[in-house]
């Protein structure tokens, strides 16, 4: 079990190379909603996801996303689904929202009795407001271990976004050309408020690469409230 937890605290850990950049402080918060329909294969998703940005003091993003999918196996799981990411100005409100199709398999594994492993790989097709379309794949490993004999639990979760294609010209050139688009890692602690209920919390370092400006950094306190019904 000491070699899982060490994997844990190196998911958690920042990248190192902190180049000429910027970067903030925020909150996120994440609600989320899954049901299989009282135990079919057939499976149903919502998030509903609002962030701040410059130290917490501004309302930055609302996320809304729902997706359908279906259990091929108890482990292996096929989705579709939709985002709506609005990016809010205070002048123009959510005129300038980025909305996705998505694809997705997830793997879900209980590889210990305390230790459960979840593998997501998703592909995007994003349509912005003020671009052509971009496409965007993301692979996401998450890890939750749960302390012998509690409902508490520790969360670690790593996730590598990359785009394939590169919109130049325009004002998402800076941001979408092939290759690595931004990282995510998360370390929090959780507690299963019901069989069914569970709240985690944490922090997140996103890391955003960008082309001919500086990289940036967000320091991100995330909480997560998961229903599943």
């Amino acid at each position: 079990m000491k070699k899982y937890l060490g994997f844990l605290l190196l998911l958690s850990m920042p990248c190192a190379c902190w180049a000429k950049s910027n970067d903030d402080w925020g909150t996120w918060l994440s609600t989320t909603y899954q049901t299989d329909f009282n135990g079919s294969q057939y499976l149903a998703f919502l998030e509903l996801a609002p962030r701040l940005k410059d130290d917490s003091s501004q309302f930055s993003q609302f996320i809304i996303r729902p997706l359908v999918g279906y259990k091929v196996t108890p482990k292996f799981q096929l989705w579709l689904g939709y985002t709506w990411q609005g990016e809010y100005d205070p002048s123009v409100k959510f005129e300038n929202a980025t909305q996705d199709l998505m694809q997705q398999v997830q793997w879900i594994d209980n590889v210990a009795p305390e230790l459960n492993l979840q593998y997501r790989f998703r592909l995007e097709q994003r349509f912005f407001a003020d671009a052509d379309t971009g496409h965007r794949m993301r692979h996401r490993i998450r890890l939750q271990y749960t302390l012998p004999g509690s409902d508490t639990y520790l969360i670690a979760i790593d996730e590598l976004f990359v785009y394939l294609n590169s919109l130049n010209g325009g004002p998402r050139e800076h941001s979408v050309q092939p290759g690595v688009n931004q990282n995510r890692s998360y370390a929090g602690i959780g507690y299963k408020l019901t069989p069914k209920i569970n709240l985690d919390t944490g922090y997140q370092l996103q890391y955003v690469n960008n082309f001919g400006t500086p990289d940036f950094y967000n320091h991100i306190w995330f909480t997560n409230f998961n229903v599943n019904f």
